[in-house]
Parts: C-alpha cells; structure tokens; sequence
C-alpha cells in the first residue's frame, strides 16, 4: 500500500491517496467515510459495502463516491489496484477469513496442490 498527500482540483482541502494491489482469492477490509472516492487503477475491483444488498464492480478508470461511512470488503478478480481518495487516511482492517467462498476456494486450491505433489 502506498499513501500520498493530494490537493484537489475543486478546493474541498487536502485529500490523502491510499493504492493496494488486489489479490485474486483475497479479501481486503477498508474502513472508509462520506465523500471518499474510489477508484479502479487496474482490473475489475469487487466491492461489498457491509449492511447492502448489492455489491459493487469497478473497471478500469470507474470512480464512485462513498456516500455514507461504512466498512468495505474489496477484493480482484485479476490483478487489481484500487485507489481512495480520502480526507483522512484509510485504514485496512486486519481481519482473516475463515469461512466464505474465497476461503473455500484457498482450501480447493490448497487440495489440488498436495494431491499433485503426492501423484509425483
């Protein structure tokens, strides 16, 4: 993760940029607030906003604005990098996994992999 200290183009004060590199079969939680704006670097970025029905997917170069503070749980399906702009820094919660289906598909993954070592 990376953070630099931005001024916005339109006066609203002094934004804070946080980047990190999304995973496949990872799952990251990020602590955001009103007015944060995200943004898609690289790749499609799924994001789950705690407490909502519907996830959201950014591609590259799609941008939303939070609208209320929440906590987020972002995750790629390829290589992706998701950028906030924030007026505090974001702080990714540490907090593993340990049911859900990116968990399952670790354990799969996991599976396969000794069953080839083990044919070997």
């Amino acid at each position: 993760m990376s953070i630099v200290c931005l001024s916005h183009a339109n006066d609203f004060g002094l934004f804070s940029a946080s980047e990190w590199t999304l995973l496949p079969y990872k799952t990251i939680q990020l602590q955001v607030q009103r007015g944060d704006i995200l943004q898609s670097l690289q790749g499609t970025v799924w994001i789950t906003v705690d407490g909502q029905r519907q996830d959201l997917l950014l591609s590259v170069s799609d941008m939303h604005t939070v609208a209320e503070d929440a906590v987020l749980r972002v995750s790629g399906f390829d290589e992706s990098r998701l950028m906030v702009l924030s007026h505090l820094p974001v702080q990714m919660i540490e907090k593993h996994e340990v049911s859900g289906w990116h968990n399952w598909l670790r354990i799969m993954g996991s599976w396969a992999l000794q069953r080839t070592e083990l044919a070997a």
